[in-house]
């Protein structure tokens, strides 16, 4: 408040007197002083999801962002908000912008924004950036940005071959497969395995292929040894285990089937085919004849053909 100093000089003139009149220091109302708030209001992301933790080729998926506004005391308004990737793999299903008219201080805004990703898009982590420009009362414009990381998962498939037994095997040997795995899928193949459960024949334990890249086979060895105490068929399976980048399991089995046969000695072996070649001595005695019987019958036929022709040239 303002204060003056009033000074009021009355003469009256009455009855012969004179009458002085002061007035005391007074205070007057002033005009209220007014101060610009300048500080710059935050608006950043709090969180974001994405439907199903993460994006693939296979179907569209929703992000939701949601941003604060920080300041306390101003509202921030006229807001345009984009999202980009930079690679390009991640796209919004639209525009990939939105308006807003106000977020009051303190204030929250959800964002959904409907994405989908291309069928090139490397699988694993991705870079979303989400930019946000907006004014406060004074239409002073601000722009401020946020990164987010979304993973982008690309279908994961497998096949395999030459992962089959022999139609029969013998009882105490050892019979070697070799399979053959291959990534037909956009993803790589982690820690892949093959265990074996066939009953009648031990693996010695699992057989590891390793990591095979997409578009790519790899093939390992398992020797499986026959056991003596089983005859005739048999069945089993084999597990083909895998991972796929982010550390979900994928298995496989695959059927398998073989006649265990009773294994035949060396020795035996031998007689068996030595009598096979001893049964057949008739057909030599057989040939033997035909033969002798086919020269016997030449000789005498040429030595009468020469007596005739000589015979002939004495009449001459």
């Amino acid at each position: 408040m303002k204060k003056a100093l009033i000074f009021i000089l009355t003469i009256i003139i009455c009855c012969g007197f004179a009458v002085y009149a002061y007035a005391e220091e007074t205070d007057i109302p002033s005009e209220p002083e007014t101060t610009q708030d300048v500080s710059q209001p935050r608006l950043m992301v709090t969180s974001y999801k994405i439907e199903g933790g993460s994006v693939s080729p296979e179907k569209k998926a929703e992000l939701q962002i949601t941003m604060k506004n920080h300041s306390s005391t101003k509202a921030v308004s006229n807001i345009k908000l984009s999202i980009l990737d930079e690679t390009g793999d991640i796209k919004p299903d639209g525009m990939g912008t939105e308006y807003v008219k106000i977020i009051y201080a303190g204030g929250t805004y959800t964002w959904k924004v409907p994405v989908i990703v291309s069928k090139k898009a490397e699988t694993g982590e991705h870079h979303l950036t989400v930019t946000m420009e907006y004014e406060d009362k004074y239409y002073t414009a601000y722009t401020a940005t946020d990164t987010l990381s979304v993973n982008v998962k690309q279908t994961v498939s497998m096949d395999y071959d030459s992962l089959q037994l022999p139609s029969k095997v013998n009882q105490g040997d050892t019979e070697t497969i070799s399979p053959n795995i291959i990534n037909t899928g956009k993803s790589t193949i982690r820690n892949c395995k093959i265990d074996f459960n066939i009953e009648g024949l031990e693996s010695g334990g699992t057989l590891f292929i390793g990591e095979i890249p997409a578009g790519e086979s790899k093939n390992g060895s398992a020797n499986l040894r026959v056991g003596t105490d089983k005859l005739g068929e048999t069945k089993g399976t084999a597990t083909i285990t895998y991972e796929d980048e982010f550390g979900e399991t994928y298995e496989k089995t695959v059927d398998l089937s073989t006649n265990i046969e009773e294994k035949v000695e060396v020795a035996e072996q031998e007689q068996v085919e030595e009598e096979k070649k001893n049964n057949l001595w008739w057909l030599f005695i057989l040939i033997g004849l035909a033969a002798g019987g086919a020269l016997g019958f030449g000789i005498p036929a040429a030595v009468r053909a020469k007596k005739q022709r000589d015979e002939d040239d004495k009449r001459l």
